[in-house]
């Protein structure tokens, strides 16, 4: 029996980190921002390493340094009339050398590099595992709240600004949402799949439907097949959990290109 209550742990684990990063899927898609997803999730090891180093609480200590360091981004990009893409890139090459810099420094420490590329939801313990579920709410009551405003940053942030939208404040919760839901899915999805999943899912959408609501639903059903077979997958096959949903995910990518193909214009 405790058996199964640790498998049914992990299997919850795999879809509620999926879905998570799923439903801003979309968003992230339609922004053209899914490079900044990635770097985010780079930019966590330079948070991971000060939290070893001072021995302060991972979890926290990673989450508000992501959190500060995208809102430097959002800021030097509008302040300095500096490309976006070229901040990013910026601040991921000097995190990820301060946190190797940081990591040398803690003697006696082996970083388990594996663990952080591709998570590992058996590790997953209940307290993560609530923090999980709290995280797919917040991001359910944050779209369903604000789904207007998000709609018009994701298609025309002008248009937002022209109706009186709360455009800049909305962005800046969705950066911090963003890095929430990066950080506190580090640890059951590691980087890989972290990023693949803020592109996949709605990538996959988008070629099976059109309006935007509709994508965000499709992000997460997908999301949901992809985590219980990959993980029944990795299970009778002895692969790597991570690893496999990715790769399902890209065979449904393929798929709905297909079907994209057939559907009438």
């Amino acid at each position: 029996m405790q058996f199964y209550g640790f498998l049914l742990t992990a299997v919850l684990a795999a879809v509620l980190s999926s879905v998570s990063l799923a439903l801003f899927s979309p968003f992230v898609t339609l922004r053209r921002i899914s490079y900044l997803g990635e770097a985010l999730s780079h930019i966590a090891f330079a948070g991971i390493a000060f939290a070893l180093l001072l021995g302060w609480n991972l979890h926290w200590t990673t989450l508000v340094f992501v959190v500060l360091v995208s809102l430097a981004i959002s800021w030097l990009a509008k302040r300095h009339k500096l490309a976006e893409a070229n901040a990013i890139t910026i601040f991921l090459s000097v995190s990820m050398a301060l946190g190797i810099v940081l990591i040398s420094l803690r003697n006696g420490y082996n970083f388990d590099l594996a663990s952080y590329l591709f998570g590992n939801v058996l590790l997953v313990s209940q307290a993560e595992l609530w923090q999980l579920g709290g995280l797919v709410t917040l991001n359910l009551a944050f779209i369903a709240g604000l789904y207007k405003e998000l709609f018009y940053l994701s298609y025309n942030a002008e248009m937002a600004q022209f109706y009186r939208l709360p455009a800049n404040l909305v962005n800046r919760l969705f950066m911090i949402l963003l890095a929430a839901n990066i950080v506190i899915n580090l640890r059951a999805a590691g980087i890989i799949l972290v990023s693949a999943q803020l592109i996949l899912p709605a990538s996959t959408a988008f070629n099976l439907v059109r309006r935007l609501d509709h994508a965000v639903l499709c992000s997460a059903l997908l999301a949901i097949f992809a985590a219980v077979a990959g993980f029944a997958l990795s299970w009778w096959l002895d692969l790597p959990t991570g690893a496999s949903i990715v790769l399902l995910e890209f065979v449904l990518y393929l798929a709905s290109l297909s079907w994209r193909g057939l559907a009438p214009k």
